[in-house]
């Protein structure tokens, strides 16, 4: 993984972790990657991973069974509820931009449209 400086690394991989769970790579039930693995993976302090897997649990998209490991939230409705949720926020930041750019809403439609056919 590569990691940008504007922002923090545990923040990077909570993002990545929501797109891996809300692009269906991780389905719900299923089992993430023990800590110490995904540190490896990531490169980065098992103590980083252990701050974002408590972060997304927080947030109810993974759970701990204390003899299993740690699992994606069973609940597909509550998972999509989740990415809506997400999704929504980054529309409306990336909106914001594009308000600064100029960008009225018909504009920004017929780019969303082009962008989709891509």
């Amino acid at each position: 993984m590569e990691f940008k400086s504007n922002e923090t690394i545990a923040s990077q991989i909570v993002t990545y972790v929501k797109k891996e769970i809300f692009g269906g790579r991780y389905a719900p039930g299923q089992k993430v990657l023990p800590i110490r693995e995904f540190a490896a993976f990531c490169s980065v302090n098992p103590n980083t991973v252990a701050k974002v897997y408590a972060q997304l649990e927080e947030e109810s998209l993974i759970y701990t069974d204390s003899t299993l490991g740690k699992f994606v939230n069973p609940d597909a409705k509550q998972i999509e509820q989740k990415r809506q949720q997400y999704l929504s926020a980054q529309m409306s930041a990336f909106r914001a931009e594009l308000r600064k750019c100029g960008v009225r809403e018909e504009e920004f439609i017929a780019l969303a449209k082009q962008s989709m056919d891509e």
